[in-house]
C-alpha cells in the first residue's frame, strides 16, 4: 500500500467519527424541542375604587366616575373682584377607619335654641352695644358619618399637601403667577377641617401672613372687604392674631371696621368706595358680607347689627340669599353659593331654629339634584358649589342632605386608576374628570381641580365655617393605597397593569379583570428555548462529507500502489 493511503486512511476515520458526533445531538434536539410562545408572567392588577357615602349615612358605593349632560368652564375671580367662596368644619370631625388618616373629634354644640337665660343676656349686651351675638356652638354637631367619607376628606388633603408644596406653599391664579390668596385660605381651611397635613397648612398659613397686603389690597392703598373676612376667618381658625398680621402688622378688625357703611349703612365695602379711576370700584357681594360676618363674629364674639341687618335683607322670598347686594325690595334673584356662606352666617347668629335659616336651608335642599350635586350660574354641576353647600347642610344639621353633597363630592375624586400625582384630588365637574384620566397633564382641568379641592375637601369632612380650626390636626398626609405595576419576567420591556403613574397625555387605561394572565408585549413571537442546532449540523455535514471522500481516495490510492 502507498505510505499515503495509510495516512488518509486514518484521517477518513477520524473526520467520519466528529461528523457523527456532531449529527446526533442536533438531530435529538431537533426531534425533541418544540417553539415557546414568548409570554409575560407579571400577574394583572385592578384598580381600588374609593367609595362615597350615599344619602344613607351608614352606607357606601364605588365610584368610577360620574355622568353629567353639562359642560364648560368656570370663570376666574379677580383679586380685585368678588371674594371667592370659602369652606370651614364643623364642631367635630369623623375619624376614619384608614391606618394613615387621624381625625380629632369634638362636640361642641346642638341643634336646639339657647337657655332663656342665655337669650336674655345675649339680648342686652346687643342692645347695649349695638352688635348681634355670633355663637359658633350654633352650629348642628357634625354629622357621624362612615369611615370612607373621612378617609377622601384625608385623601383630598393629602391632594392639597404635594400640590401646595410643589408650588412654594400656596397657590396662584391659573395661567400666572398672581398670589391667590382666596385659594390658599380655602386650602389652609380644608386641611385644619380634615384634621391632617398640619405641617404644610402651617407652611400655606405663614405665606399667607407674608403677603397678606397683597391679597387684601393694603399694599396699594386699597381694601378688598370679602377677602379681608376671608383673611379674618382663617387667622382665627388657624390660630393667628387678626390685629397684628403680616410683616405690616396689618390690624384685620380695623380694616374691616373702616369699610363698614362707606358705601350705604350695613355694608362691608371695598375702599375706596368710590374715585378709585374705574368705572366700579366696589365689587362687594353677598358672599363677602357673609365671610366678613363670620370673621368678625368668631374673631370676637359679636358682630355689628347694622351689618348683620343688612345681610339678612338680602334673602328672597324663596329662602335663597341674591349673590350681588342691593337695597331690600328690590328684585332679588337666589344664588346657590351665596344662600349657603349667608346661612353659615345666620346660624352663628341665630341658630338653627330661626325661620330664616330655616327657609335658607329648604331652599338649598330645593336646588339639590338627585345626584346630590347643584346646578350654579355656570350651568354645571361642581364641586365648589357643592362642597359649600355641603357646609351648610353640617351646619343646619340637615344629615340626609348632607350625604348626598358628600357622595357627589367623591364621585369627582381621583382615584387609583389616575396618574400617582392626582389621586385624591377633586375634578371640578365629571367632564374635567373624564379629561384627566385620558390627559393627566390638561392644565386648564387640573387649574379647576386646584381650585375645586379645598372645598370639597371641608364638604367631604362635614364641616362648616363657623368652627374650622387648626386645633387637633396631625402631620399625617393620607394616600390611597393603590396596586402597584407587574413587571414581566421573559421581556426586557415593563409592562404596567395597575394604575399609572406618568403625565402624559393618553397614558392610562382601563384595569384588567381581577385574576387574568397579563397580556404578551409581543404574542406573535417564539421563545428562543436552546441551542441554535443549524450551524452545529453543517460543520457535521461537511465532515462527513470530508470523510467520505478520503476514504475513496485511500482506496483509490491503494489499488494503484
Amino acid at each position: 500500500m502507498h505510505p499515503s493511503a495509510r495516512s488518509a486512511r486514518p484521517a477518513a476515520v477520524l473526520a467520519l467519527a466528529l461528523a457523527a458526533a456532531l449529527l446526533a445531538p442536533g438531530a435529538a434536539t431537533a426531534a425533541t424541542t418544540e417553539p415557546t410562545p414568548a409570554t409575560t408572567t407579571g400577574p394583572a392588577t385592578t384598580t381600588s375604587p374609593i367609595s362615597t357615602t350615599t344619602a344613607d349615612p351608614t352606607s357606601t358605593t364605588s365610584t368610577g366616575g360620574t355622568t353629567t349632560t353639562s359642560t364648560g368652564a368656570p370663570t376666574t375671580t379677580a383679586p380685585t373682584g368678588t371674594a371667592p367662596t370659602t369652606t370651614g368644619t364643623a364642631s367635630g370631625s369623623t375619624t376614619g377607619s384608614s391606618s394613615t388618616s387621624t381625625s380629632a373629634s369634638t362636640t361642641t354644640s346642638t341643634a336646639t335654641s339657647p337657655a332663656a337665660s342665655t337669650a336674655t343676656s345675649a339680648a342686652a349686651r346687643a342692645a347695649s352695644t349695638a352688635t348681634v351675638p355670633f355663637d359658633t356652638s350654633n352650629a348642628a354637631s357634625q354629622a357621624r358619618l362612615s369611615g370612607s367619607t373621612a378617609e377622601q376628606a384625608g385623601y383630598a388633603a393629602g391632594f392639597m399637601v404635594r400640590t401646595l408644596a410643589a408650588r412654594g406653599d400656596h397657590y396662584d391664579y391659573p395661567g400666572g403667577t398672581y398670589f391667590d390668596g382666596g385659594n390658599t385660605v380655602d386650602a389652609v381651611l380644608g386641611l385644619d377641617g380634615a384634621k391632617v397635613g398640619k405641617a404644610e397648612a402651617d407652611a400655606a398659613f405663614a405665606y399667607l401672613e407674608q403677603n397678606v397686603g397683597g391679597y387684601i389690597g393694603t399694599d396699594y392703598s386699597s381694601l378688598y372687604a370679602g377677602p379681608t373676612g376671608k383673611v379674618l376667618l382663617a387667622v382665627v381658625a388657624h390660630g393667628g392674631d387678626p390685629r397684628d398680621v403680616g410683616p405690616k402688622h396689618v390690624d384685620l378688625l380695623a380694616q374691616l371696621q373702616s369699610s363698614l357703611g362707606a358705601a350705604e349703612p350695613g355694608r362691608y365695602s371695598d375702599l375706596p368706595a368710590t374715585g378709585c379711576g374705574y368705572d366700579i370700584c366696589d365689587y362687594s357681594n353677598t358672599t363677602g358680607q357673609a365671610l366678613d360676618i363670620i370673621g368678625v363674629g368668631r374673631a370676637t364674639g359679636s358682630a355689628p347689627k347694622e351689618a348683620v341687618d343688612y345681610l339678612l335683607a338680602q334673602q328672597c322670598a324663596d329662602g335663597g340669599f341674591r349673590g350681588d347686594l342691593g337695597a331690600a325690595g328690590g328684585s332679588c334673584t337666589s344664588d346657590v353659593d351665596a344662600t349657603a356662606f349667608a346661612v353659615q352666617a345666620a346660624i352663628g347668629l341665630r341658630g338653627t331654629v330661626d325661620p330664616a335659616v330655616s327657609r335658607a336651608l329648604t331652599f338649598l335642599a330645593g336646588k339639590q339634584a338627585a345626584n346630590g350635586g347643584f346646578l350654579n350660574g355656570d350651568g354645571q354641576y361642581n364641586a365648589n358649589t357643592a362642597g359649600v353647600a355641603a357646609q351648610a347642610f353640617a351646619a343646619g344639621g340637615r344629615n340626609a342632605e348632607l350625604a348626598r353633597a358628600q357622595g357627589f363630592l367623591a364621585s369627582l375624586q381621583l382615584d387609583c386608576t389616575f396618574a400617582s400625582d392626582l389621586r385624591g384630588g377633586i375634578a371640578f365637574t365629571a367632564a374635567d374628570r373624564s379629561t384627566l384620566a385620558s390627559k393627566p397633564g390638561d392644565t386648564a382641568a387640573l387649574d379647576r381641580a386646584l381650585r375645586a379641592t379645598p372645598q370639597a375637601t371641608l364638604g367631604l369632612a362635614g364641616g362648616t365655617l363657623l368652627s374650622a380650626g387648626s386645633d387637633g390636626a396631625t402631620t399625617v398626609v393620607p394616600a390611597p393605597t393603590c396596586p402597584t405595576s407587574a413587571t414581566s419576567t421573559t421581556s426586557t420591556a415593563t409592562a404596567t397593569t395597575g394604575a399609572p403613574t406618568g403625565s402624559a397625555a393618553g397614558t392610562n387605561a382601563p384595569a384588567a379583570p381581577a385574576g387574568a394572565p397579563a397580556a404578551s408585549a409581543t404574542p406573535e413571537a417564539l421563545a428562543f428555548t436552546g441551542a441554535d442546532v443549524a450551524m452545529t449540523a453543517l460543520a457535521g455535514l461537511l465532515l462527513l462529507l470530508v470523510g467520505a471522500a478520503a476514504l475513496v481516495l485511500a482506496r483509490r490510492k491503494g489499488v494503484h500502489a
